[in-house]
């Protein structure tokens, strides 16, 4: 039996950082281009949805603990082989979301251009294995010392922008409803990372108490953050009196830092990056335990060291990363076709889940809830790519008849044995 470890401190830091992640840095001023002055109100709305899927799935990680995390609340509904599926869906996404974030932390290391962003995301990533190699507790006050700096500094240059340079008209542009509609599809990005919490449920102290603390603590770093970067990006004029040509994350931490500027964000990007997938690689490596051990994969992936290490779930990512690693350095795939990807198996996981969670949930508005944000994932998930749709409807159609089969099985011996009492 290994020794619970994480406090609701230490879980909150593998939250913050993942669910910031490379957004906060990109996003904002897509956002502003996408939706102008009504670009605050999609991070309003994408913020309402953040507290929603805090809820929800920290939820389903009290009720269903364990390794398999949330999709064990699949299984209770639909039974295992439904739980399968959505297992597949997390480790498709998770086998190619994070080298799109590496990809981007990258870009923000550039040495004088001694290594190309490819060989940089490349060491990140053995970086990042050696991380996931460490305890799990001293992996969250990692993670928590990254999203705290990050978030700090993030929140005191955009609140520092609003107060010093603000813009004399709040509202000029007109609203769009297309645009503002598009603009929502782009911040999806920051709301996957909740789903994967409950992997981590059977390694906290007290289920019951640690995750609601940590997750509304971090729901409330990350509403605090969004908020004030997006005001700022959207509400100060900062980038005029730099001289820059375009608004920025970086900057709003001009008036802090000046020239240090570039080295800041050196440190924040990379850092919300490496605790994004730190988080992701770690929770889905522990899901793959829990399926090897069950024997739905080779048993060897089940394979944990003495501190709980899932070491076989991270080899075996790994070793996908290197493969896509490869596609990339042969200009076969590129990250947005990545992001595409993993986007696809993300919802389609999050989809699968949130149909349980109608069925577990009894209160009328949390039904009412989730039936909504299912049709607007059904509008999401029409968006990816044909051959990641082909991927979906193979594993989903497979999977279902499985499950179909198994419950005919089921119900054909217990009519034997109804048969065998009345005999």
């Amino acid at each position: 039996m290994f020794e619970k470890k994480l406090n609701a401190v230490q879980l909150s830091g593998l939250i913050i950082g993942p669910i910031l992640g490379s957004g906060i840095i990109l996003l904002p001023p897509i956002i502003y281009d996408v939706a102008g002055d009504y670009a605050i109100f999609s991070w309003i709305a994408i913020i309402l949805i953040n507290w929603f899927f805090a809820f929800l799935f920290g939820t389903l990680s009290v009720k269903f603990p364990g390794d398999s995390g949330v999709t064990q609340a699949v299984e209770d509904v639909f039974g295992k082989y439904i739980k399968y599926l959505t297992s597949f869906f997390l480790i498709g996404a998770v086998c190619f979301g994070p080298i799109a974030v590496l990809m981007t932390a990258a870009q923000f290391l550039q040495f004088d251009g001694f290594l190309s962003t490819k060989w940089i995301a490349v060491l990140l990533m053995g970086i990042t294995i050696l991380i996931l190699l460490l305890n799990v507790s001293f992996i969250g006050k990692i993670a928590f010392v990254l999203s705290s700096v990050a978030a700090l500094l993030l929140f005191s240059g955009g609140l520092t922008s609003l107060i010093q340079y603000p813009k004399a008209e709040l509202f000029t542009t007109s609203f769009d409803l297309s645009s503002f509609g598009f603009s929502l599809l782009l911040l999806f990005w920051t709301i996957v990372g909740w789903e994967v919490i409950g992997n981590y449920s059977s390694e906290v102290r007290d289920v019951r108490s640690t995750i609601p603390k940590a997750i509304g603590f971090s729901a409330l770093i990350i509403t605090i953050v969004f908020l004030i970067v997006a005001a700022s990006i959207q509400w100060s004029d900062i980038h005029s009196i730099s001289g820059a040509s375009k608004m920025t994350v970086a900057s709003i931490l001009t008036p802090i830092f000046g020239g240090l500027t570039g080295l800041i964000m050196g440190i924040i990007a990379p850092g919300l990056c490496l605790s994004s997938i730190i988080l992701f690689i770690g929770g889905t490596a522990r899901l793959i335990r829990s399926m090897a051990e069950e024997g739905i994969l080779p048993k060897r992936l089940s394979y944990r060291t003495k501190t709980n290490v899932p070491l076989g779930g991270i080899i075996a990512l790994s070793c996908f990363h290197i493969f896509v690693f490869i596609l990339i350095f042969c200009d076969w795939i590129n990250v947005t076709q990545i992001i595409a990807i993993a986007d696809g198996f993300f919802i389609s996981n999050v989809f699968v889940t949130m149909l349980a969670a109608i069925k577990l949930f009894n209160q009328k508005i949390v039904k009412t809830a989730i039936a909504l944000m299912l049709l607007v994932l059904f509008v999401f998930l029409s968006f990816s790519s044909p051959i990641v749709l082909v991927c979906i409807a193979i594993l989903t159609v497979g999977f279902v008849y499985k499950q179909i089969k198994s419950n005919t099985n089921e119900s054909r011996k217990d009519s034997g044995k109804d048969l065998l009492m009345v005999d």
